[in-house]
């Protein structure tokens, strides 16, 4: 706007001068000294049209300056924030180990669910974690999920934090966020998943609940991995599971709505222990 006006100040100071020259031209009834006046004049329009035109030009040039510097600067700010991680991992990536029995009688041990806990990184904005916005990715040796997760649970009780897995969990299954079946002591029967799922839970919440990984706050990324008992006669063995044994290697990959993904890599050691390190 500013420029289109500089320019039409400039046509108007050109048009005036023009017409002065053209008028004092046209004076029949001056003198000599009275023409070297005339052309003084004309040299002074003509300086000031050159002097108004370059300064037009100058702002033009300089706005475009700013323009693209301005559009650098977006560009370069949004390459960042893409490239910038928005959360980390907050401590030990754990898991359950479990035995169980298959459809021919043969005896499994293997990794049940496992756990990431995860935070912001240093200097992340918050990040939504609803289902909507966030996706985790799942890959082993035999299999390949785009997306698993099913979303956030929270406590009925407190400010909406678990302080263990199994609360999460059980919470989970209610909530209709995983099908998991927990296990019942009295038959020996294992607890079982109708598919491979991840959900999120808090350890840590500061302020109110919500869905948003604020600073200071500690979220756990659970994977309950898949193990059917398919016959019409529920007996207790596992038909079909996607449970990792030892030596399987675990990617996972935490897609956030912001940032770049959070992969976690992991190997499944000799299962020895009921809560497996895996470091």
């Amino acid at each position: 706007m500013l420029t289109y006006t500089l320019m039409h100040i400039l046509i108007c100071i050109i048009t005036y001068g023009m017409a002065t020259i053209i008028s004092l031209s046209n004076n029949k009834t001056g003198r000599r000294k009275s023409r070297r006046g005339i052309l003084g004049i004309e040299s002074a329009i003509v300086m000031i049209a050159f002097v108004v035109v370059a300064a037009a030009l100058a702002f033009v040039v300089l706005n475009a300056g700013f323009g693209t510097t301005q559009k650098s600067k977006t560009t370069i700010s949004e390459g960042l924030q893409s490239a910038t991680g928005a959360v980390e991992v907050a401590g030990l990536v754990t898991g359950q180990k479990v035995t169980f029995t298959m459809d021919d009688d043969s005896s499994v041990t293997a990794l049940e669910h496992v756990s990431i806990p995860i935070k912001l990184a240093s200097g992340a904005n918050a990040v939504n974690l609803s289902e909507t916005l966030s996706s985790v990715r799942y890959f082993s040796k035999s299999l390949s999920y785009d997306n698993i997760y099913k979303g956030v649970v929270f406590n009925t009780t407190g400010n909406g934090a678990f302080s263990n897995v199994k609360d999460a969990i059980t919470k989970a299954d209610a909530d209709n966020i995983c099908d998991y079946t927990p296990a019942d002591p009295a038959e020996g029967d294992p607890s079982k998943a109708n598919s491979t799922c991840a959900f999120i839970w808090f350890s840590n919440i500061v302020g109110a609940q919500n869905r948003i990984l604020d600073g200071g706050e500690v979220a756990v990324l659970t994977i309950i991995f898949k193990a059917v008992d398919t016959d019409d006669t529920p007996d207790g063995e596992i038909n079909e599971h996607e449970r990792p044994k030892q030596n399987d290697k675990l990617h996972i990959e935490f897609v956030p709505p912001v940032g770049s993904v959070l992969t976690v890599e992991r190997s499944v050691p000799v299962l020895t222990t009921d809560v497996v390190n895996l470091g």
